[in-house]
């Protein structure tokens, strides 16, 4: 795929970040890897780290992450039940594991793949210092890079200027944040992070404005709709993960994100 005229060139996520491959994905590699396209084995086990966890109103879950490569992956399809309830199996920064093939069928993204396989956790989260490297390295420079190029997820540095609940045209209340990347830009979206899903008005208690400590915002793109021509390819873009910069939970209630002294098969 190539981006829409005037969009920036697509930086490629395919370097090791340094630190993670034993939370990211030691020894396996992403679909795909330093193979041709139309030339990725069926069902190849990879590892990943979620970056993005979603689930809305209707019931319908997503999830997006990166490999120890650093290269963005979407596994489809994904069920409430992996993504909800006291024991997820796809959870912010917990490693998984699972076979992953080509994605078929028309409108495939970049970072789309087939699920052949029951996902399974592989290993604990990566301590704070750990998790805030691999943010800073996999992060691109604003929201025009993370989806140029035909993408649809990246992560970005933004600063979190408010949050807030607004009733749709439908009659369904969605938590939005505007924001700024690092241009200045603002932006103004609905944020679907499940940590996030069962807030109510007023309970969104999260630092904003313009002295607010700096956050990584998972950022992706529905499927094309054609109600939203224009920049983002007719697809409406999501805040579909948020992350403190240090690495430190989201929420005091994270409470799987905390004594995690390394990951696994390190000291």
């Amino acid at each position: 795929m190539t981006g829409a005229a005037g969009e920036p060139a697509v930086r490629e996520h395919t370097r090791p970040v340094a630190g993670e491959t034993a939370a990211a994905g030691s020894g396996t590699a992403a679909p795909g890897s330093g193979t041709a396209a139309g030339a990725e084995l069926p069902s190849q086990v990879t590892e990943f780290v979620p970056l993005a966890v979603t689930l809305d109103g209707a019931g319908g879950a997503c999830v997006a992450g990166v490999t120890a490569e650093g290269r963005w992956l979407r596994p489809e399809p994904v069920t409430a039940a992996q993504v909800a309830g006291p024991d997820p199996v796809y959870a912010v920064h917990h490693p998984v594991r699972l076979p992953l093939g080509p994605a078929t069928g028309d409108g495939a993204r970049p970072e789309d793949r087939a699920v052949g396989g029951a996902p399974r956790r592989a290993g604990p989260p990566a301590e704070p210092a750990r998790r805030a490297a691999l943010l800073a390295a996999v992060a691109d420079p604003d929201v025009a890079t993370a989806f140029a190029g035909g993408r649809s997820a990246g992560l970005v540095a933004v600063r979190p200027l408010g949050y807030r609940h607004q009733r749709s045209t439908g009659g369904r209340t969605f938590l939005r944040l505007e924001f700024t990347d690092n241009t200045g830009e603002r932006f103004d979206w609905i944020v679907r992070d499940v940590r996030l899903l069962d807030a109510g008005p007023g309970e969104v208690a999260l630092p904003a404005g313009p002295e607010a400590p700096l956050l990584y915002a998972a950022v992706g793109l529905t499927h094309p709709n054609h109600r939203f021509p224009g920049r983002f390819r007719g697809c409406h873009p999501l805040v579909v993960g948020l992350h403190p910069a240090d690495g430190s939970p989201l929420l005091p209630n994270e409470t799987s994100l905390e004594g995690t002294a390394g990951a696994p098969g390190t000291a």
